[in-house]
């Protein structure tokens, strides 16, 4: 699912953008590789020199492409997020009649990737970290919230207003905030944290979804 909004994010972050496939694998490795590290270490006690050896990379092919160690973390957001709305919008190719069951159906998603891949939290937890320096108009719930919100309109025939996109972001804003608290409690209590979420989204949105 990733767009001309991904993208040219994606470019603001890097010096430059890969144009070969050599290139390109050079990027990948060194996500990957900062992606392994926010599983193994503390996010302050990875450097730019540590992704590069983890990457198998000179220290100058990373700076070829990042500036810093944020622009890579945020980059692993902006992968992180596509990865999952290419998920949610698979989903929705079989959507329910109920738009609350699709809230249901889009957090169930979301719990599919964390289970399957743990280093999915983890990484929006780093972003998070350094979530002050990001353009509040441009961040990855903003984008997130816009995506998902486009997709219910289109399934359940809703005009996309200001007010339907406030809801929506609302509505990300205060799931995303519990979901990383489910991130924090016990595991016994996820569950419950995440049922939460779904409440307090399904709540947000109704009077943008429900017919009148």
């Amino acid at each position: 699912m990733q767009d001309d909004h991904t993208n040219s994010r994606l470019a603001l972050l890097m010096r430059r953008q890969p144009v070969q496939a050599r290139g390109a694998a050079t990027v990948t490795a060194i996500l990957d590789a900062c992606q392994a590290l926010l599983g193994e270490r503390d996010y302050d006690s990875i450097t730019t020199a540590r992704i590069a050896e983890s990457a198998g990379i000179p220290i100058g092919s990373f700076y070829q492409y990042f500036p810093d160690k944020r622009s890579v973390v945020r980059a692993l957001a902006l992968r992180s997020t596509d990865k999952f709305l290419t998920e949610v919008e698979e989903y929705f190719e079989g959507a329910p009649d109920d738009w609350r069951q699709a809230v249901a159906g889009v957090l169930a998603v979301h719990e599919r990737m964390r289970k399957q891949d743990p280093d999915f939290g983890r990484v929006r937890f780093a972003e998070v970290m350094d979530n002050h320096l990001e353009d509040p108009e441009s961040d990855h719930r903003r984008l997130v919230a816009d995506k998902i919100g486009a997709l219910f309109a289109a399934r359940y025939k809703v005009r996309k207003g200001a007010g339907y996109r406030l809801a929506f972001l609302a509505a990300v804003e205060s799931g995303g905030s519990l979901l990383q608290m489910a991130d924090r409690v016990p595991s016994r209590q996820r569950r419950q944290v995440v049922a939460t979420a779904q409440e307090v989204m399904t709540t947000l949105l109704a009077k943008a979804l429900e017919k009148s």
